[in-house]
């Protein structure tokens, strides 16, 4: 797997591009639609180019597109891409529709493949920095209908019938969703004999689900909150998350793209005045909540089944020593309430497991700069702080 996860790195400058390629295109004058375009994706990490722009009907056609993203060596040969219905209110570019051809590229054995790539209400604002909304590119829907990689013959990932959506209010907050209707993983290609056999025990050589997602974005505020993020995976289970931050504007963004850039310029040197800096940029995001659940579809008991034929013992023998230990562990945090929590929640999901759900809820919104810095000083205070939250079974 390791030399299949240097060659993803490779096509995954395609895949990137193609996520949001579809955000392209506009305008009266093509040369005006172009740099624009280019203007925009420049401030995401994405550099575009093309051989020419042709008239079509009331759009036109990049041709020859080619990209590549910043900090990515080389660039991806995208193709044709079609833009149509396009229109203009006041500063703003409408393009009813983008569309592409199947896009295929293959390098040293590993084959990116995607399909029915197309998105519709696409708005291309001037960009100009001084306005968060004009960082943006904001469509209605875009969708693709299947993306696969593959090497040596056999598909080792693929993505069928990807959707999004999105729209905005009068106050500029955009509320957004997404979905894959199904995915495949090939696990079988895994080469590490240790993790092959314990992927082997568990009986998930493929995998197979779907993904959810939505929430809604303030840029002025950089307000985000993600109010469902779950992949369920078939007889295994359903891994969830919720978050809710403040302070991810698009100027915390820009500066975090290029404080990263900055790092890898000076990768193996003294790191230490940005790494100052970056605790400081991220002194700007607030945490006000966030959640992680696990909804169990039989992969708890095939777990505990492993462990106990790897010990020789019964699977209950392993969920009592889980019970016995746990209270040990927590004990070296310093807080009774929090040990007895936790305790009787593992206990009860382990004994009937469905639902496992660990969430935070500070009293006032925390700065994670301030949540890094408690972790290194004084961890037995953090869970009181964050307003740490567990439940089973609910």
């Amino acid at each position: 797997m390791t030399y299949l996860k240097s060659k993803l790195r490779s096509l995954a400058v395609s895949g990137l591009v193609l996520a949001a390629m579809p955000s392209l295109a506009h305008a009266q004058s093509a040369d005006e639609v172009g740099q624009r375009i280019k203007a925009l994706l420049a401030a995401q990490g994405l550099q575009l180019s093309w051989s020419g722009i042709a008239e079509q009907g009331d759009g036109f056609v990049l041709q020859g597109v080619s990209a590549s993203a910043d900090g990515v060596d080389g660039s991806a040969p995208i193709g044709d891409i079609t833009l149509s219905d396009i229109s203009q209110d006041g500063d703003v570019i409408l393009v009813g529709d983008v569309t592409m051809p199947g896009y295929s590229r293959t390098e040293d054995g590993m084959t990116l493949s995607i399909d029915g790539i197309s998105m519709t209400g696409l708005q291309l604002p001037e960009a100009d920095a001084s306005d968060p909304m004009n960082t943006l590119m904001i469509y209605a829907t875009a969708d693709i209908d299947r993306m696969s990689f593959s090497a040596g013959g056999q598909e080792v990932f693929s993505m069928s019938q990807v959707h999004s959506d999105s729209s905005s209010a009068d106050d500029g907050t955009l509320t957004f969703g997404a979905a894959v209707e199904e995915f495949f993983v090939n696990l079988a290609m895994v080469e590490d004999a240790q993790s092959k056999a314990v992927i082997d025990a568990l009986g998930y050589q493929t995998l197979k689900g779907y993904v959810e997602m939505s929430g809604t974005y303030n840029p002025q505020d950089g307000r985000m909150t993600i109010d469902e993020y779950n992949t369920s995976i078939a007889e295994a289970g359903t891994f969830g998350m919720t978050l809710d931050i403040s302070g991810y504007t698009p100027q915390f963004i820009q500066a975090l793209r290029e404080m990263q850039t900055q790092m890898a310029a000076t990768e193996g040197q003294d790191q230490s005045a940005q790494s100052m800096a970056m605790l400081g940029l991220m002194q700007q995001i607030n945490l006000h909540g966030a959640s992680v659940r696990f909804d169990d579809d039989s992969l708890t008991n095939k777990v505990l089944s492993f462990v106990a034929a790897q010990q020789g013992v019964q699977p209950s023998d392993i969920k009592n020593q889980a019970k016995a230990v746990l209270p040990f562990a927590l004990a070296q945090v310093g807080d009774p309430a929090l040990t007895a929590a936790v305790s009787a929640a593992v206990n009860t999901f382990l004994d009937n497991p469905e639902s496992l759900e660990i969430s935070v809820e500070p009293e006032n919104p925390l700065p994670f700069a301030l949540v890094a810095a408690s972790a290194m000083t004084a961890p037995q205070a953090l869970p009181q702080q964050l307003g740490f939250g567990i439940a089973a079974n609910e």
